[in-house]
């Protein structure tokens, strides 16, 4: 099993405009995140399945989950002011 490792930089200075764009921002990011949780349970409950009757993973569900987690965690990262690289509008391939 890998390990994740996912390191952020601490920056002082913080400007109450971008804290705004940050919160606008997210709005969009957020109804596009809620999307594709909704899809990922199903894609998770096919994987699942995959799993149970053939003894193996699907790649392409596998590979679509990670982008799809992958996004999650770029948004949470900005959201929260961990970081300030805004992540895209929609997953990137």
């Amino acid at each position: 099993m890998k390990t994740v490792k996912y390191d952020v930089t601490y920056t002082e200075p913080a400007s109450r405009v971008e804290l705004l764009v940050r919160f606008v921002w997210s709005i969009p990011s957020y109804i596009v995140m809620v999307v594709l949780g909704f899809i990922m349970c199903i894609a998770w409950a096919f994987q699942w399945l995959c799993i149970l009757f053939m003894g193996k993973r699907n790649k392409m569900l596998h590979d679509w989950l990670m982008k799809a987690m992958e996004y999650q965690v770029k948004w949470q990262t900005y959201f929260y002011l961990l970081t300030d690289e805004r992540n895209p509008l929609l997953p990137e391939d």
